[in-house]
């Protein structure tokens, strides 16, 4: 299976299937697999009924066998549909990684390390990514805050560190993009995925891999999250460190 191989010299684009009926995901993974702005490809789980998730997954991986395939079940308590309660949630991620059907799995950080930890070990074990991920979708933590989230994930285990958060002003968006460039020097083997959602954080979308953020979201008609541009206009506009002269040594 292809691999989530993240650079943020060159920021790979992933673009989500959010649908709510296995038909309605079935055309949207056609028009993802003949993207080509698509890196990456999402597949959010949590919209669809419960028990279409795992046919859902293996579909998916068919539909798209040259593009990554991140899965994505993503709880009310992070912002998404998917009403588990914490060992429902991680024995359901459990049962994903035994299909063997994606290349890399998100995994929430809320659930504390005593249970990302096992979760990102099983991952691994079954040749799959772990993608490790704190969503705020209310305001943007202190600086130290996220910085230290980041790299509390890569130590727990986290292939991918992942972080959203919700800008109340410009300046929190540029504190993101700092807390990025921190986690990033901080902890360098391990690739970054982060931005500043909504209006006031588009621009995070677009200059995140100046910072260190490794990849970055962007839709096909389709949105997952707040501010989510195209994914056509993320592939034209999107800044990486070349492009503004990285000189810093990591």
């Amino acid at each position: 299976m292809p691999r989530l191989d993240l650079d943020p010299r060159t920021p790979s684009i992933i673009v989500p299937l959010f649908a709510h009926t296995l038909p309605e995901l079935a055309a949207q993974a056609a028009a993802a697999a003949a993207a080509p702005e698509a890196d990456i490809v999402e597949l959010r789980l949590d919209p669809l009924p419960q028990g279409d998730w795992f046919a859902a997954t293996l579909a998916a991986s068919a539909a798209m066998p040259n593009k990554p395939l991140l899965v994505t079940l993503r709880t009310v308590h992070e912002g998404g549909l998917a009403d588990l309660g914490d060992p429902a949630y991680a024995a359901t991620l459990l049962a994903l990684m035994q299909q063997h059907a994606c290349d890399a799995l998100d995994i929430e950080w809320r659930c504390g390390p005593g249970t990302v930890g096992p979760l990102c070990r099983g991952a691994r074990a079954s040749g799959i990514q772990a993608v490790v991920s704190e969503h705020h979708f209310d305001a943007t933590p202190p600086l130290n805050a996220m910085k230290d989230t980041l790299c509390a994930m890569a130590d727990a285990g986290a292939d991918i560190a992942k972080l959203a958060v919700m800008p109340k002003t410009r300046a929190d968006a540029a504190l993101l993009l700092q807390a990025t460039a921190l986690a990033a020097k901080a902890r360098p083997k391990t690739p970054l995925i982060t931005m500043s959602m909504g209006p006031l954080g588009a621009a995070t979308r677009f200059c995140g891999g100046a910072f260190g953020s490794a990849a970055t979201f962007g839709t096909l008609g389709h949105a997952s999250a707040p501010g989510q541009p195209p994914a056509a206009l993320l592939r034209q506009k999107c800044l990486n460190a070349a492009d503004l002269g990285e000189t810093e040594e990591n």
